[in-house]
């Protein structure tokens, strides 16, 4: 499975690994991220407030997904696409939770690569992982990409065609941090979209939320060997 979604990745810009996690594990992340997730105001779209439960940096706020992101098989992925050289490794940068609920605004198209100043060229700087604990597709606004846009070094264009992701619950989406996404509007009456995201970043690049993700000394003792050598 790793071996076609690299291929996937290498082609066009991303890759879905299927079934990532089974069906017992998703129910049990499922009801720990409405556990962890908080209250925050998002726009729909038609410009109005509207209050999300959603989360952000958890590696610093909850121990609950440790072993997500540090899954091996997520980080041999990471270490293929970014290709970290010894001295630096790679970042873990930034951890959050998505709930795309009914009439919330879509995201732009936009490159996670782009929070440097500069555009990588024969690597990424970042590659980015969508779990998904709800189904995915159009109707609920699904990640939308632009294959192959990894491979452009031009500005974004907002016009350009993108395709909507399908995905199970359980499955994994991928990211090359070059790929152009962005994500739809849910314009069902009743369902959310929610995924667990997790990105790295090669190790010279400064993570997203800091050196160890902004974890005091005391936080940074609780968290296990195998995620806090990314840290």
């Amino acid at each position: 499975m790793t071996a076609s979604v690299l291929k996937q990745i290498r082609e066009d810009g991303y890759g879905i690994y299927k079934s990532f996690y089974d069906t017992s594990t998703i129910e049990n992340l499922s009801q720990l991220f409405d556990k962890n997730a908080v209250p925050r105001e998002f726009m729909t779209s038609d410009g109005e407030k509207i209050v999300v439960k959603s989360g952000k940096n958890l590696a610093k706020t909850a121990r609950d997904f440790d072993e997500f992101f540090a899954d091996p098989r997520l980080v041999s992925i990471y270490e293929s696409i970014l290709q970290p050289i010894e001295l630096w490794g790679m970042k873990l940068s930034d951890t959050s939770f998505k709930n795309v609920v009914p009439g919330m605004r879509a995201r732009a198209l936009h490159r996670d690569d782009d929070v440097y100043p500069q555009l990588a060229r024969e690597l990424p700087f970042t590659a980015n992982a969508l779990l998904a604990l709800d189904p995915f597709s159009e109707e609920v606004g699904s990640t939308t990409v632009v294959p192959g846009s990894h491979l452009w070094e031009h500005e974004i264009d907002q016009d350009q065609d993108t395709i909507a992701i399908d995905m199970d619950p359980g499955d994994l989406l991928i990211l090359d941090g070059r790929t152009w996404h962005g994500h739809g509007v849910n314009t069902t009456a009743d369902q959310r979209r929610r995924a667990i995201n997790v990105y790295y970043c090669t190790g010279w690049c400064q993570p997203g939320h800091g050196p160890r993700c902004g974890m005091s000394d005391d936080e940074f003792v609780e968290v296990p060997e195998a995620l806090k050598r990314f840290l």
